[in-house]
């Protein structure tokens, strides 16, 4: 009885924790470790003994899932620096903008299916930039977008068993108590379901309740800067003997071409003015905007700045944006006159000052104090550019390289994830660690790269948590907790059994870790499913199904916080279009998992 009391303590402690976020989530899973293995006194005679061994509380560091969750991250890493994710998701959505509903089911649909494979936060980071420059781009509001984002990053974890780090925790207790986990595609099916639901009511009626703001606010302008950028016209351009008003972009209402520099002259970007080798235009337009200018064989940052094709096809690069101190030893003075390129190995892409985009070729502009400049170059270079003391680095992010080569590796690698363990050739725990290792040695990310990709507080947090569902079965408090479950719920059916627990879980996880809450609840819903005399994968798939369901608040899921401020959302707006959803989720779960899986 000591113990279940002890449990019931620290499991009342860890929630409040992960609710209040007062310590971090992996301090948090931590201390549940700490407490399993310290000993107390378990009588007034001095009984000094812990819950758990040594071995058993420090289990989880060994654990498949924790190896699987780790690979998970990095492989996910390799799909984003090669640019695999961001070059599908920017030619659906820009093809798909010319009408509201068509974009949100884009957004929807393709982060759902990228977040079937790769980690859910990282997909909400992908696009995030890519939805506000196309918003931009087409004067649309992203507060009608993102969410979908969010939504899709959950719903699409639900389908397999990388999906969601969840899953993969779920999977291993299973397997632990069974001998077999959840196979890559046991979940597809009641996932299908939900996710025809939770689109239809979406799409239908969840997007009215969705704020309607001008695409013009301070969020989106953090995020989409315009700057000015000198690119010249490659050799080899299929730009050559057409005209500035020929170009496919020459109408974009996010990219303005200012001037034409040819030799020695400078020429109004007239649209009859015919485009010849070697000509510099000077270009106006976001960050994402300029990115994908730079991607195209027709155009190179100047010669000068010496970043070619070649250069662009690394995997390394970085943008970065840097402001002009007060003291700067580069006020009054122009970046040509400091050697800049050539010192730090950075191009300087534009600048802007004080929000505004300056008309003069940046290269010659003199420098003022809080200018901002955007820089293009390579990791490698970054810490020698932090040290420069008349710049002020506040931001870098990964620049997806061009080149299709590696991308393809990646996604060849991905395939084969899925055939070797949908097929049964390798485990799941042996297919995903082996491909983020390939990706790893063909270049795909460099290891660097790779240990960075990895979103250490939740392995911590997974690694930390699983020791607290070891207890739960060791000290048979599942077992009782469960029959006492079932005792009070005796009468009414298997399904609506699991149903109750389902419910509690979708309720658990609109203010906690979804993690901790699989760790949690995967213990308790077997051994319900023992004491029902049931199979318990219908069980452990319903309660996976319902894990990813944190639509409800902002709170429950990096996913959701991270498009709460630059999409403007509150609260009710959560609460009104998710809570729907969770509802669909948990109801879906309850009645196809055991048609899928019978008891």
């Amino acid at each position: 009885m000591a113990d279940y009391v002890a449990l019931a303590a620290i499991v009342a402690t860890a929630l409040y924790f992960f609710w209040t976020q007062k310590l971090r989530t992996d301090v948090t899973a931590l201390l549940v470790t700490l407490s399993l293995v310290v000993p107390w006194p378990h009588s007034i005679h001095g009984d000094w003994r812990s819950i758990l061994t040594t071995t058993e509380g420090f289990s989880g560091f060994g654990s498949p899932a924790v190896v699987m969750v780790t690979s998970m991250f990095v492989f996910g890493g390799a799909m984003v620096r090669t640019g695999a994710a961001e070059g599908v998701g920017g030619k659906v959505f820009r093809l798909c903008a010319r009408n509201e509903l068509l974009l949100q089911a884009a957004v929807l649909v393709t982060t759902t299916i990228f977040s079937m494979f790769i980690n859910d936060t990282t997909v909400v980071l992908v696009f995030l930039p890519i939805i506000l420059a196309v918003c931009k781009e087409k004067n649309l509001s992203p507060t009608r977008y993102l969410l979908c984002a969010a939504y899709g990053s959950l719903l699409g974890g639900q389908w397999t068993l990388i999906g969601t780090r969840s899953n993969i925790v779920i999977s291993d207790y299973l397997r632990s108590r069974t001998g077999a986990g959840l196979g890559f595609f046991d979940l597809t099916a009641v996932a299908a379901v939900v996710f025809v639901g939770c689109v239809i009511w979406f799409l239908g009626w969840g997007r009215k309740f969705l704020p309607r703001a001008t695409p013009d606010d301070d969020a989106e302008r953090k995020l989409a800067r315009e700057y000015l950028t000198e690119v010249m016209v490659t050799p080899k351009s299929g730009t050559i003997g057409k005209t500035l008003g020929e170009l496919p972009w020459s109408n974009r209402s996010d990219l303005a071409v200012l001037m034409v520099i040819r030799g020695e002259s400078r020429l109004p970007a007239h649209g009859w003015l015919s485009l010849e080798p070697g000509d510099v235009l000077v270009v106006q337009g976001p960050v994402p905007t300029i990115g994908d200018l730079l991607k195209s064989p027709d155009f190179q940052l100047k010669a000068e700045l010496e970043i070619n094709r070649q250069t662009l096809q690394s995997v390394d690069l970085v943008t970065v944006e840097a402001i002009v101190p007060l003291h700067s030893d580069y006020v009054g003075r122009s970046l040509d006159d400091v050697d800049f390129c050539e010192a730090y190995g950075f191009s300087v892409m534009g600048i802007s000052r004080h929000g505004r985009t300056i008309r003069e070729r940046p290269m010659a502009t003199p420098l003022e104090f809080s200018d901002s400049l955007l820089m293009l170059g390579h990791k490698s270079s970054l810490e020698r550019l932090r040290r420069n003391s008349s710049l002020i680095v506040i931001g870098d992010q990964p620049f997806p390289a061009v080149g299709k080569q590696k991308a393809l590796v990646t996604l060849a690698l991905l395939l084969g994830v899925i055939l070797t363990t949908s097929l049964g050739v390798l485990s799941a725990a042996v297919s995903i660690p082996l491909a983020a290792m390939i990706a790893i040695l063909l270049g795909c990310i460099k290891i660097k790269d790779a240990y960075e990709s990895v979103d250490w507080q939740a392995v911590v947090t997974v690694a930390g948590m699983i020791p607290f569902g070891v207890a739960l079965e060791k000290s048979g408090a599942a077992d009782r907790l469960a029959h006492a479950i079932a005792s009070g719920l005796s009468g009414i059916g298997t399904t609506a059994t699991m149903g109750a627990l389902l419910l509690a879980t979708v309720g658990l996880t609109q203010i906690i870790e979804n993690a901790a809450v699989a760790i949690i609840t995967a213990p308790i819903a077997f051994e319900l499913a023992k004491s029902a005399g049931a199979d318990p994968r219908p069980f452990m798939v319903g309660l996976a199904i319902c894990v990813s369901s944190a639509f409800c608040t902002p709170v429950a899921h990096e996913s959701t916080i991270l498009v709460m401020g630059p999409g403007r959302y509150e609260f009710k707006h959560y609460l009104r279009v998710g809570g729907v959803m969770a509802i669909l989720t948990w109801l879906t779960a309850t009645l196809v998992s055991p048609i899928v899986w019978p008891y």
